[in-house]
């Protein structure tokens, strides 16, 4: 805990650690002591999520402070770690002890400085050495090519559940997803409201003996995909909507080509059939281009609207403009 600034004396930035928790009682104590002693002036939060084990037990006794979040999914631990705990910059990581203490410093330092709003933990750089499964490595790479295709960026590790993040960018994400996709949602809602992300390498550990992962790699990875994708749409709506539309439209002048050309007499069923297949699909084109723009309009207002409550809203040391 901080003391609260004065005029003889700089503020000091409040620092937590939230371990989101299912059932990790082979990991947890480590985990929070290895914090503790990186970070002695931070305070460990461990978050469970409805253990039926002793990981509970086993945090208090590490010296966590507990809190819980009754709805499962890591997605809702991740809400309620947002929403209920404040401080200046918050630290993310597994309870699992696949990711190091000892890199959290590095994570710390952009945001602490100024030069980031968010630090992403990467096991993906060249400088890092993980320990991942083929599959894992593969499914991590999919979703990283398909957001910085979409989102114009270069980041290396989307899903890494190791993260420092500043308050600004805390208050300011609306998370609704309830699975193991809340860091696509985290990643692709900071790019899209113009926060600054910085990558960290660090490695990635296997799991202890007798630790499992909750991950289902079917079910999540298709969870992942379908939030990306909501995400596009709702965050690029001309280029969803717009480039749907141009393949409708394409689609529309082959038979309308064929129409034309097959027969010279446009009486003749199969033609008609042809030009009224033509002219609906080039239809539904136009009015999905139509909605793009609209709701691109819409979409960027909104923008506006977030940017200037940002600015007139509290800063993050509580003082007002």
């Amino acid at each position: 805990m901080s003391l609260p600034a004065t005029s003889d004396s700089p503020r000091t930035s409040r620092i937590v650690v939230l371990i989101p928790c299912l059932n990790e009682e082979g990991t947890i104590a480590k985990v929070v002591q290895d914090f503790r002693a990186q970070l002695p002036e931070a305070e460990v939060i461990v978050f469970d999520n409805g253990s039926s084990d002793r990981t509970v037990e086993l945090a208090l006794g590490a010296g966590a402070v507990l809190m819980s979040e009754k709805r499962r999914g890591k997605g809702h631990v991740v809400q309620a770690m947002f929403q209920e705990v404040e401080a200046d910059v918050y630290v993310m990581v597994d309870g699992d002890d696949t990711y190091p203490a000892n890199r959290v410093k590095a994570l710390i330092a952009p945001v602490l400085q100024g030069e980031a709003d968010m630090s992403i933990g990467s096991r993906m750089m060249a400088e890092s050495r993980s320990a991942m499964s083929p599959m894992s490595r593969l499914g991590n790479n999919f979703f990283r090519i398909v957001i910085n295709w979409i989102f114009r960026t270069r980041l290396t590790d989307i899903l890494s559940g190791y993260r420092c993040l500043g308050h600004a960018l805390v208050k300011s994400l609306p998370l609704f997803v309830k699975g193991f996709e809340v860091e696509a949602e985290i990643t692709i809602k900071s790019l899209e409201r113009g926060f600054r992300l910085i990558e960290v390498p660090v490695d990635l550990r296997s799991r202890q003996e007798g630790s499992f992962s909750k991950i289902r790699a079917l079910r999540d990875g298709l969870s992942i995909l379908g939030t990306i994708f909501s995400l596009f749409r709702d965050y690029k709506p001309l280029t969803f909507f717009g480039s749907v539309g141009i393949v409708f439209v394409a689609l529309g002048l082959a038979p309308g080509v064929y129409a034309l050309l097959s027969s010279s007499d446009n009486s003749q069923p199969f033609s008609i059939l042809l030009g009224i297949l033509a002219v609906g699909l080039d239809l539904i084109g136009v009015l999905l281009v139509a909605v793009g723009l609209i709701l691109h309009t819409v979409n960027r207002r909104f923008q506006e609207l977030e940017h200037l409550m940002r600015l007139v809203g509290p800063r993050p040391d509580g003082a007002g403009h």
